[in-house]
């Protein structure tokens, strides 16, 4: 983490003065739906059987899981915390997994009595499940994990309002419940795929669980370009899959990665289709597409496979003109990935991307050639006047930045210090929650060069990669 001397909790456990060190860390890592990293972290907590957050931290993780009866053990060494809310309502619905319908029954009457809890939703949920009363949930805006598990076990179809939650954690749980419609579960599994919270592999499994009639699957990328939501793009990732003809099957993955681009969501939809574009070869006949394919490739931070496609595009330019610029467009990425040629002539070379998105961003031209010369700089490289004057005289419009630049310049002065952790609070705090873009593209190459001072070269490299694969530089 850092060399900062940690909250003063940990020093008096015995009256803390609010949450530790521990437990928000947790907290952050289930957040985000780093299930793996937060169960390795309690497991090396000494204090986690002292803590009641922490053993409600670890019990959340294992409701999420599915593994209901480790929650219930934990249930079993509360202790003195058994009197708080959270542990008594989980106490109840653990009577009912061990088939004490009659205890559980009991509980949660003196439950609503005595400690005055307003959660309608549990209590009738908890009802169904004991005494068969059976009423549908139609809201449930913001679900925690323990009604996750009672919905489930009793077999309620989870809200539509539930993927309004904007935890990662919860929506991977939707996206992977079989008591959630399945155009909900599409919708919450992108969402946590987005945020890593759900790994593509698993996100292709959801779309391949939607039924398509034969119909639909050939006519997929009119249908999908006309339905810009989770199925549409289920369909789309079916579609390819089924498909046996090279060229189509490149079409389709031009249409998913158009689309992306438009919908905001390049990034993820090139991860999910990874590994069916790996078994797709360079071939020549294919090479309308390969700027597609080297793009993404190169976008994934695996050159390798994207050097094929290049060449395809480098023999292709002699007798086509459009391939040798696609070439040339894709120089940013190559360079930001591939290891260089000692020969790399790297002003020729920028100055030929540079020509190249002059023609064919029209009035993006300058927005991305600014933010392709300042991630340069911010790695480290010396990037020529010739490069500057070309973006320079391409618009006369003063252009604005995005960001605080008091709090750019903190970050900065914290990495020349090398003081690391503080560096990148003030990096996440610059950003502001948005991810890297042309409109915040001062603070992402200040973000960049800070990081490579504090030594972290390769996430500096990665960070000026997310925003050249975004913003099409």
């Amino acid at each position: 983490l850092s060399a900062a001397t940690l909250p003063a909790w940990e020093d008096n456990p015995a009256k803390p003065t609010g949450p530790s060190l521990i437990v928000t860390r947790l907290r952050k890592l289930q957040a985000m739906g780093a299930f793996k990293d937060a169960r390795e972290l309690t497991e090396l907590t000494p204090t986690r059987m002292q803590d009641p957050t922490l053993l409600q931290l670890q019990a959340d993780d294992r409701l999420l899981a599915n593994d209901y009866g480790n929650a219930c053990q934990i249930v079993d060494g509360a202790g003195d915390h058994l009197a708080r809310l959270y542990w008594q309502k989980l106490l109840v619905f653990c009577q009912i997994l061990r088939g004490d319908r009659e205890g559980a029954a009991l509980g949660a009457g003196l439950l609503a009595e005595t400690l005055g809890s307003t959660d309608a939703a549990y209590f009738k949920l908890i009802d169904q499940l004991t005494l068969g009363i059976e009423e549908p949930l139609l809201s449930l805006p913001n679900p925690s994990a323990l009604h996750l598990a009672v919905m489930r076990t009793a077999q309620v179809t989870i809200p539509d309002d539930a993927l309004s939650t904007p935890r990662p954690s919860i929506l991977r749980a939707i996206g992977i419940s079989p008591n959630a419609r399945l155009e909900i579960r599409l919708a919450a599994a992108e969402t946590a795929a987005d945020t890593g919270a759900l790994t593509t592999e698993r996100l292709a499994e959801i779309y391949m669980a939607e039924k398509y009639d034969p119909v639909e699957l050939n006519n997929a990328l009119s249908l999908a370009a006309a339905d810009r939501s989770p199925r549409g793009r289920a369909l789309l990732f079916q579609a390819a899959q089924v498909e046996a003809v090279a060229m189509a099957r490149a079409a389709i993955y031009a249409k998913a990665f158009e689309l992306a681009k438009e919908d905001g969501r390049y990034r993820a939809a090139i991860d999910l289709y990874r590994p069916l574009l790996a078994e797709l070869g360079p071939i020549d006949e294919l090479s309308w597409f390969a700027a597609d394919a080297a793009r993404a490739f190169y976008s994934l931070d695996r050159p390798l496979p994207a050097r094929g496609w290049m060449e395809i595009l480098r023999l292709g330019a002699d007798h086509n003109p459009d391939l040798g610029a696609a070439r040339d467009a894709l120089w940013l990425l190559r360079f930001l990935t591939d290891p260089v040629r000692a020969d790399e002539d790297l002003e020729t070379e920028l100055l030929n991307w540079l020509a190249v998105h002059s023609q064919k961003s029209g009035s993006r031209f300058v927005g991305i050639g600014t933010a392709g010369l300042m991630l340069l700089e911010g790695l480290g490289y010396e990037v020529p006047d010739a490069a500057w004057w070309r973006v320079l005289d391409a618009s006369a419009e003063p252009r604005t930045s995005k960001g605080d630049n008091r709090l750019r310049r903190a970050m900065l002065r914290a990495a020349e210090a090398n003081r690391r952790g503080e560096t990148i609070t003030l990096l996440l705090i610059a950003f502001g929650g948005e991810t890297p873009g042309i409109e915040n593209a001062e603070t992402t190459a200040e973000a960049v060069r800070a990081l490579r001072l504090i030594g972290l070269e390769t996430e500096a490299r990665k960070l000026a990669l997310e925003l050249a694969a975004t913003a099409g530089l």
